[in-house]
């Protein structure tokens, strides 16, 4: 029904397509060019106007007109480091991503590369080089030293770049004005220094490809660390179980810590969990509700560029019925709060946030990690991620049943054997800022699902 609020909103959205023609196919980059701006008072009605475009966006996604929001943002943001590159590289840096993107490079790699480069270019413009072919191999390595090591002064911890032209320490510190007091120091760790090298390095192969250079001037090659798993304390898990089963858990946060300590989901997989659903004989989808459901939907991640794994080899994640009794009063919770937010009846994702609540889209890549972090401060106040989450029941799972189980769930074959041999370090999770270790809750003994395939 059309109430007076919305009636006043759509007045509002036709005075203001009267005045401001939208181009024709409608993207989301014009939607954002056609935004009004939010001034510091008279917000209202450019705050209705705003959520018309964007409810049209999302509309025009769902009938496969556009692309999705999501998909949008992702692209947008990994070609902004674009800009900060120089000027006269910057088409050429469009080029080399256009690239990645045909290799089906995911956006959060795209970014990483362009980032890499945009960085290079810029201290490379510093020492008078400012294209491809002029890049030397004496350069690339003179760079990788400027990312392994910096000088620090001992007294009042001022850094400065090393610069291997002059290796020697700098005898005046200009912050305090010490005498001898500068000090070799790390920068970045040599993982992240090989990655550096390794983006440099295609990156130069496709110029080389395109007859840009003669020769790929990244030459020098950086040996990996001794792989480690990091995992949490294995009582980290028991204490996160107890609070699962606690009819007082909030509900979202138990079935996320469910569906990751039970079931390894990773975070793209929570995000993208969805309910079953009946396709009735009119249009449209229903799903399911909570209190019925005995299992979930878990898609598969589309293949990219240095996706080794296969996924998980059914999209069907059963719930065990030996779960269902503390479980289903969470799941009966969460279809109230799906009620509260007005869930849109075709949003067949099982979590929903405020601005994905309307559409049938995924929350934000944060939202598990931002659950994770308050669940874990409840239960002993302390701040789990939910990557080093997964890894701990990896090496739970694969103590129990061997590595071969975690192929099963989601881990690539190499990575899932690793899990039997790979040395291990158990790392603490993180003490939150001016806030103290809250007492842990009474640890219970927690049957794990059945693990046959």
């Amino acid at each position: 029904c059309v109430d007076n609020n919305k009636n006043r909103r759509f007045r509002i959205f036709g005075r203001f397509l009267q005045a401001n023609e939208l181009t024709q196919p409608l993207t989301w980059s014009a939607i954002d060019n056609a935004l009004p701006k939010l001034g510091a008072t008279g917000r209202t009605n450019p705050m209705l106007i705003r959520s018309c475009l964007f409810e049209l966006g999302h509309l025009l996604a769902s009938l496969g007109q556009i692309e999705s929001r999501e998909l949008y943002l992702s692209r947008r943001r990994a070609l902004m480091p674009i800009r900060n590159a120089p000027e006269h590289l910057q088409q050429l840096m469009n080029d080399y991503a256009t690239w990645l993107g045909s290799r089906k490079t995911v956006f959060s790699n795209v970014r990483d590369h362009l980032e890499t480069l945009s960085v290079f270019w810029l201290w490379s413009a510093q020492h008078s080089i400012n294209l491809p072919h002029e890049v030397q191999p004496s350069l690339i390595n003179n760079y990788l030293l400027t990312l392994n090591f910096q000088w620090q002064c001992s007294l009042c911890q001022m850094i400065i770049p090393f610069d291997p032209n002059h290796r020697l320490a700098p005898k005046v510190c200009n912050c305090c004005g010490a005498v001898g007091s500068y000090v070799q120091v790390k920068r970045l760790a040599q993982n992240t220094v090989r990655q550096h090298r390794g983006k440099l390095k295609v990156f130069f192969d496709w110029a080389l490809m395109n007859k840009m250079v003669i020769i790929n001037p990244v030459q020098r090659s950086i040996h990996a660390d001794n792989p480690t798993i990091r995992h949490y304390p294995l009582e980290i898990i028991r204490q996160l179980c107890s609070y699962i089963i606690s009819p007082d858990a909030d509900p979202i946060e138990a079935i996320v810590l469910y569906l990751i300590i039970f079931h390894a989901l990773s975070v793209w997989e929570l995000r993208h969990v969805q309910i079953p659903c009946v396709i009735p004989i009119t249009l449209g989808i229903l799903p399911l509700k909570l209190s019925e459901v005995d299992y979930f939907i878990v898609p598969k991640k589309e293949p990219s560029c240095g996706k080794h794994s296969p996924g998980r080899p059914s999209l069907k994640l059963n719930i065990p019925k030996n779960a269902l009794p503390w479980l289903r009063p969470h799941l009966e919770s969460i279809e109230l709060i799906r009620q509260l937010k007005n869930t849109h009846q075709n949003n067949q994702y099982l979590l929903v946030s405020t601005s994905s609540a309307h559409h049938n889209k995924p929350v934000g890549k944060t939202f598990p990690s931002q659950i994770v972090r308050s669940a874990s401060f409840k239960v002993n106040g302390t701040i789990c991620n939910p990557n080093t989450l997964r890894k701990t029941v990896g090496v739970m799972m694969a103590d129990i049943a061997g590595g071969g189980i975690l192929r099963f769930l989601g881990w690539e074959d190499t990575q899932a054997f690793g899990y039997t041999w790979i040395p291990r370090e158990i790392v603490y999770p993180q003490q939150p800022k001016n806030s103290q270790p809250s007492e842990s809750t009474t640890t219970l003994e927690i049957e794990f699902p059945s693990m046959k395939t």
